[in-house]
């Protein structure tokens, strides 16, 4: 149950971050809510876990008001709400995928003359396809 929410969140957010560049926080939010009241009554981690997947999310906040906003507020936000669902060691692979996704589509891109150095791309869909293969790998 909890895969399919977390499946239905990031391509919600997804489908956002694409069209509008931005992430509606108050839906994430509520997820967020939800995967706590759904870990209370079905546990897939410790509570330690998930307090330390959500500290990634809060790591990434931190760095985007540092960077002023090169990293947006709300892929934070996030990744914090992916926290709750994954805990800390796979939410840090869903990160970890993730980075790794975007950074070799960014790097397609310049070679192909379609963006330059630093203008943005969508960051959420490579959660989503790094989920997709989180999930592949673990059948």
């Amino acid at each position: 149950m909890q895969k399919i929410i977390l499946l239905a969140l990031l391509g919600w957010c997804s489908l956002e971050d694409v069209k509008q560049k931005k992430l509606t926080v108050m839906y994430i939010l509520m997820f967020g809510v939800g995967g706590i009241f759904l870990h209370l009554m079905a546990p897939v981690c410790s509570i330690y876990s998930i307090l330390w997947g959500m500290l990634l999310g809060l790591a990434l906040i931190l760095v985007s008001l540092v960077t002023r906003g090169s990293v947006g507020v709300g892929d934070g936000i996030l990744l914090a709400v992916t926290g709750v669902y994954l805990g800390g060691s796979k939410n840090l692979e869903l990160f970890m995928m993730g980075l790794l996704l975007a950074a070799l589509w960014s790097l397609g891109l310049l070679v192909v003359k379609k963006k330059k150095g630093k203008e943005e791309i969508a960051f959420v869909p490579f959660l989503l396809i790094s989920y997709f293969l989180m999930i592949l790998g673990g059948v």
